[in-house]
């Protein structure tokens, strides 16, 4: 058996699970694991003579082989985010309702204009109302080349992959060695908060995922210009770039300080925290009053807890530390968010020490997404805890191998362990058989041309095109008088958020309208039923 079988075999149960249909769920560690042990059977490395062990402990990757992974595991991450979109698990919510199809009304001179939501008082508006997202403008007109969801599943991954080649060039600079190095570039991409973030389809914040290793790429080789330009992305993610721009402010300052000079420390430690603060204070005092009655945005309530308004709560939370120390203990980070990592992080503290508040804040939080650091939610931690589990699975192996190139092996071999099998279950990368229904969506709404509106469920919207008679199946859109007698697009075995699985039994035993492709059911919304 050789290498090139082994690989061969990988990608054909990669490709081939999700077209097959068989089995049901393929957890990406479930083939790689193996894999990877196979590997070892066929290099046996326990009969490597000093010279062998020699040459790999001192091998660095080309340009050439950094570019030819990069494209590799691009190539990989794309796959697994369109099977997971083809398969129907990248809910309408958030990716069609407030970036998708925003982006598409962007071309149409719409601003991020968000036709239908899950929360109602975020219809009919522009996304501005709710966060900073300046960076979505530039994104959403690749829209006017060509109208399609893929733009923003490859912004995805391109983000993830470009992160990876920066936190390889980051270790590289800190003299690791180039294994190590590429072993904590390969656990940016596994572990379980990137995958969880990439399973999402798409949220600015993945973006966080690019520009932060970028920023600490750039300050590590003392390249300024390009340290500007990262920190200028980040702050165009959304208003909240203040925080990880704090914690590479902070990570900096506690690697670098004494081998900055005065320019060094006023560019790299100063400069982003106040661009930053200045973007959050313009948007908070200007943009958030204009585009709203209340003058508040709309996550205000996250900390109801601890006051009324964002500034008030965070007063509350400084006034009650321990109980922000207490929900920080019981939040997702300790649980979920750190675990991939091993603790390391903890040992390579200089790295992620800035992380605290946002750790901080995320767990005083009463939404419970944010609370267990869900979804998307801990992609800004990502780049500073690698970092630092590198950086502390090196001092902890140096404390058992005397030879530091041994010691760098045993990093590596422990951080890839950790972002391989430790909370890589159902949160991780998986591939799923593509769905017949998801495929047969734009030939039931052709068969549904002559309908004013169609309602449809919000697993299938996102295949839905841009058309506006076609909206989003919701408990207000569906007893809305607005939309009396409007066709409902639906199927059983398709997620329905905001309702829950049983919450569509009524419409299923309605009429069908005429029969649908693949499954699909299409039925009319009563005309006499009432707004509730």
């Amino acid at each position: 058996m050789s290498l090139a079988l082994i690989g061969l075999a990988v990608g054909a149960v990669v490709l081939g699970a999700p077209l097959v249909g068989w089995p049901g769920v393929v957890r990406l560690p479930a083939v790689l694991v193996p894999a990877l042990i196979l590997a070892v059977v066929v290099l046996r490395p326990w009969r490597w003579s000093a010279s062998e062990w020699r040459a790999l402990e001192e091998w660095t990757p080309s340009a050439r082989v950094v570019c030819t992974g990069a494209l590799v595991v691009g190539l990989l991450l794309f796959w697994l985010v369109l099977t997971r979109f083809r398969s129907g698990e990248i809910n309408a919510v958030d990716f069609t309702v407030y970036f998708d199809r925003p982006c598409f009304q962007t071309t149409q001179g719409r601003p991020l204009f968000i036709e239908t939501a899950d929360f109602p008082e975020l219809s009919q508006g522009g996304g501005l109302r709710h966060h900073a997202y300046w960076g979505m403008f530039p994104v959403c007109y690749l829209y006017a080349l060509h109208a399609t969801p893929l733009w923003l599943l490859a912004l995805s991954v391109i983000a993830v992959t470009a992160g990876a080649v920066h936190v390889l060039r980051a270790m590289q600079r800190l003299g690791t060695g180039g294994v190590l190095a590429t072993a904590t570039a390969i656990a940016f991409v596994l572990n379980d908060n990137t995958a969880r973030t990439l399973n999402y389809g798409f949220h600015p914040e993945v973006l966080y995922a690019w520009f932060i290793p970028w920023l600490l790429d750039a300050a590590l080789r003392g390249n300024r210009r390009q340290f500007v330009a990262a920190t200028l992305a980040c702050i165009l993610v959304k208003e909240d770039a203040a925080m990880p721009l704090f914690a590479a402010s902070v990570a900096l300052g506690l690697i670098e300080f004494r081998r900055m000079n005065h320019l060094d420390r006023a560019v790299f430690l100063v400069l982003p925290v106040i661009l930053a603060l200045a973007n959050l204070g313009i948007y908070y005092a200007v943009v958030v009053p204009a585009l709203t009655t209340e003058g508040l945005p709309a996550y205000g309530h996250f900390w109801a807890s601890y006051g009324p308004t964002p500034m008030r709560a965070l007063v509350g939370m400084i006034a009650h530390p321990w109980a922000v120390l207490l929900a920080s203990l019981r939040s997702g980070f300790f649980r979920t968010v750190i675990l991939p990592h091993l603790f390391l992080p903890v040992l390579g503290w200089r790295w992620t020490l800035g992380i605290v508040p946002i750790v901080a804040l995320y767990s005083a939080s009463d939404d419970p997404q944010l609370r267990l650091f869900g979804i998307y939610y801990s992609i800004p931690l990502v780049p500073f805890l690698v970092l630092g589990a590198s950086t502390g699975a090196l001092m902890l192996a140096r404390r058992v191998a005397t030879d530091i190139g041994r010691a760098a092996l045993s990093a590596a071999t422990l951080i890839l362990l950790g972002a391989l099998l430790v909370g890589s279950g159902s949160r991780g990368y998986s591939l799923r058989p593509w769905r017949t229904e998801i495929a047969a969506v734009p030939d039931a709404l052709s068969r549904l041309a002559g309908e004013r509106v169609v309602l449809v469920q919000s697993g299938l919207y996102p295949h839905a095109g841009y058309d506006e008679r076609t909206q989003l199946l919701t408990p207000e859109t569906l007893h809305n008088p607005r939309y009396a007698g409007a066709a409902v697009l639906i199927a059983r075995r398709i997620g329905a958020y905001p309702f829950r699985a049983d919450d569509l039994d009524s419409l299923h035993r309605l009429p069908s309208i005429q029969a649908m492709p693949g499954g699909l059911i299409a039925v009319r919304r009563p005309v006499t039923q009432a707004h509730r």
